[in-house]
């Protein structure tokens, strides 16, 4: 029995010795009683933050129409007597386009003028002798309603007289001609179109959310596919005043100028509204983004390990985020390796080749939509 007892006692006093050489051996490592755990550094992938213009935009598609655009019809019926104008042309303002026979109102203009003139003569002739005391008020003053009652007659017989010629109400671009000379034409016939499409006009929809971003005079890129290599550029004209409240968004008027008659009403455009311009916003890698819920972090280099900083963002791009808040310019992020590290986590960030460590090293602008609210 006690030599028993000895071996237990020799055992634990050597597990003991064990112990207290190994917490030796760890206490000792770096010869300052801490752990050296350089080796267990993370490997991550870092860039500087890059500060450079930032376009925020919005875009949208709509459709064409002219500045001014109107179907030319005939206000009275008559016979087509002589057309001015060929197909496709461009004419000015109070250009004649259509004439129709009036030989019948001129005639019957020429007989209200008579009847004007009789009724004057008469007319004056009675108020000389109403003066004398030889004719009575009464009939000088049925003589000046009879003046009257003619000079209408002969006003509505000149101004449907006019109506017999047809003319351009304002300067723009004839379309197809749709009666011949000789045509008996009706009230509301069709004869052709003009539109004034030296401004083409879009109408679009921008949510609520942007309405105090969206302000006139901002400038407007339009794109179409008939014209791939072409971009239009204008401005935002007008705003609605008000807020379609199943939609709840706005509509929004942009005037693209079109000198050379390029587009044309009724095709479908493509345009991208810019709501902003910021010169020194800075930027990031989409990959350095790590969300949790609602919120966006970024993991930063501070003496050789990753701190974690929640940042506001603001226009996304094609693989780069702008950071509103959070962030300075002189930060470096990562934008590998974050789902291996922690806040104060220990890393280690190879030198990358072809790397530009240069914070403002691309001024180049760039464009994204705006942020969803």
């Amino acid at each position: 029995m006690n030599l028993l007892h000895s071996r237990w006692r020799w055992a634990a006093v050597a597990a003991l010795v064990a112990v207290v050489v190994l917490v030796g051996r760890w206490w000792l490592a770096d010869g300052s009683g801490k752990h050296d755990d350089s080796e267990r550094a993370i490997p991550v992938v870092t860039a500087p933050v890059r500060v450079g213009p930032v376009i925020e935009t919005y875009g949208a598609i709509g459709t064409s129409t002219a500045n001014e655009a109107i179907v030319v019809t005939a206000k009275v019926t008559g016979l087509v007597r002589s057309i001015g104008f060929n197909e496709g042309e461009t004419v000015p303002a109070g250009r004649t386009l259509v004439e129709l026979d009036s030989r019948e109102l001129k005639a019957n203009l020429l007989a209200a003028q008579a009847d004007v003139r009789n009724a004057r003569q008469t007319y004056e002739r009675t108020v000389k002798l109403a003066k004398s005391q030889n004719a009575p008020q009464a009939r000088v003053e049925e003589l000046q309603a009879g003046l009257e009652a003619a000079e209408a007659r002969a006003e509505a017989t000149r101004a449907r007289l006019a109506d017999m010629t047809i003319v351009a109400p304002f300067a723009g671009k004839l379309g197809l001609r749709r009666i011949s000379v000789g045509t008996l034409i009706q009230m509301g016939t069709m004869i052709t179109t003009l539109d004034d499409t030296s401004i083409v006009k879009m109408d679009f929809s921008v949510p609520e959310t942007l309405l105090a971003a969206v302000a006139p005079g901002q400038t407007v890129e339009v794109r179409t596919d008939a014209y791939p290599d072409r971009r239009f550029t204008g401005k935002v004209k007008t705003i609605d005043s008000r807020i379609d409240p199943a939609t709840r968004a706005f509509d929004v008027r942009a005037e693209i100028p079109n000198p050379d008659g390029t587009l044309k009403p009724g095709m479908l455009l493509t345009l991208e509204l810019t709501l902003a311009r910021r010169e020194a916003a800075i930027l990031v890698a989409e990959e350095a983004l790590v969300p949790q819920g609602d919120k966006q972090y970024v993991f930063i280099v501070e003496d050789d390990r990753a701190r974690r900083r929640e940042v506001g963002i603001g226009t996304r791009m094609k693989g780069v985020v702008e950071i509103r808040s959070g962030l300075d310019a002189s930060a470096v992020v990562l934008i590998g390796g974050t789902e291996r590290v922690r806040d104060g986590t220990r890393i280690r960030a190879p030198n990358q080749e072809g790397q530009d460590q240069s914070p403002n090293g691309n001024r180049k602008p760039v464009k994204g939509t705006a942020p969803a609210s």
